[in-house]
């Protein structure tokens, strides 16, 4: 389209009118410019601008500051400058759809996890690949900005991470094992407290015929996991384990991009008749029978905990209580606003109550306020907890009340 211009961030920061480069002057212009685009199509005001331009540094006159940064990047922009307009107490950017690197990735990875969820695994892999090519190296690469680096690169690696796993997971699912076996064990390498990758990696060994491997990756997992985080792997990982040693179909244990699972075809036995889970070679469980994460062991506490003794005391005043008359089952609610510290105050109670429960402590993350994510579905919760106490997931009952 004529007099189109495209803006790249996921990399060194690019600007093309009509296929030809836009250079736009280091320093201060390239932080405007990022720091608009990261809230392309929004008013961005002006304390904020200048909050990411100059931190607390005093100025004069922040006002005329600002102004003359923003002149000097229109300047800069040329016939693309329009696209920058003024606002009461601020400024906005409006970018074409399709026009932002960053829009494009987030909408690409999406799409994909809609396609994975629907069982579409080569459109999943597609969709996710595209959305990886994207990126030309480390985002905001030019562009000097502790501010944005902080608020920014932390997301978008995490997203680039996400993308990663679910092509990869993608990819499982239309049998291309040996294709993705290296970037796995290097996802894993990279970030070796989280455990999809090394589920991830497992599944990719096994499926290729490297049972013994896989084997291998999920002792070194469970040895990093023990060493640095004091916890055994978690549920998803240890039923991927139990399955590559019975030599069945394996379910990728570290969860897909929209929480499926990777079914494969392996040798062994399939599950009886009527149990309601695929065997060997069939299509993916669907996404309402997906096991949520349940730990086998408490989150960590916090040495920094202070305050709250009162209701420390009332939880295990009251579970001691309970669980004292005739195995009566104690239930302890905590309710409050998001942020408040509900959940560090139940890890904390229950550090003081584990010695009342040595057979095992599970905690699971019903997602109420996890952004990006649904709430967990009752079915699914059931179905992690069930699976962590030993239940066998390929026998799980399809239904809710056949779980409660």
């Amino acid at each position: 389209m004529a007099g189109e211009t495209q803006y790249g961030l996921l990399g060194p920061l690019a600007v093309r009118r009509d296929g030809v480069a836009i250079p736009v002057p280091p320093g201060q212009a390239r932080v405007l410019l990022a720091a608009l685009l990261l809230r392309a199509g929004r008013a961005v005001s002006a304390d904020e601008l200048a909050f990411v331009l100059w931190g607390d540094a005093p100025l004069a006159s922040v006002r005329l500051s600002l102004q003359n940064c923003v002149m000097r990047l229109r300047r800069s922009l040329g016939p693309s400058a329009a696209a920058i307009v003024t606002e009461p107490g601020g400024y906005r950017i409006e970018v074409d759809a399709g026009a932002l690197d960053v829009g494009r990735f987030e909408a690409a990875l999406a799409a994909g996890r809609a396609a994975a969820k629907a069982g579409s695994w080569a459109e999943a892999a597609s969709l996710l690949a595209g959305g990886l090519a994207l990126w030309r190296g480390e985002p905001l690469a030019d562009v000097s900005s502790d501010v944005l680096a902080a608020r920014e690169l932390p997301r978008l690696a995490e997203l680039r991470v996400q993308a990663l796993e679910g092509r990869i997971e993608a990819d499982l699912h239309v049998t291309r094992p040996a294709e993705v076996i290296v970037e796995a064990r290097q996802l894993a390498a990279a970030d070796p407290l989280r455990e999809r990758p090394h589920g991830l990696l497992m599944t990719a060994l096994y499926l290729d015929g490297q049972q013994a491997g896989a084997l291998r990756a999920y002792q070194a997992a469970r040895q990093v996991l023990i060493e640095e985080l004091g916890t055994e792997p978690g549920p998803e990982l240890q039923r991927l384990h139990g399955q590559i040693l019975a030599g069945g179909p394996v379910l990728a244990g570290a969860g897909g991009a929209a929480g499926s699972s990777v079914t494969a075809a392996a040798a062994g036995p399939a599950p009886p008749a009527g149990t309601g889970r695929p065997g060997a070679g069939t299509e993916a469980d669907p996404p309402e029978r997906a096991l949520a994460e349940v730990r086998y062991s408490l989150p960590p506490d916090t040495a920094a905990f202070t305050g709250r003794d009162a209701e420390v005391a009332a939880i295990t005043e009251a579970v001691t209580a309970g669980t004292g008359r005739g195995g009566v089952v104690a239930i302890a609610a905590i309710d409050g606003m998001p942020g408040v510290g509900k959940t560090t105050l139940a890890v904390r109670a229950a550090y003081l109550l584990r010695d009342r429960f040595p057979d095992r402590q599970l905690f699971i993350d019903l997602r109420g306020h996890t952004p990006g994510q649904d709430p967990l579905a009752p079915e699914a919760a059931l179905a992690g907890l069930l699976a962590a106490t030993g239940v066998d997931p390929r026998y799980l009952p399809a239904d809710l009340a056949g779980r409660a």
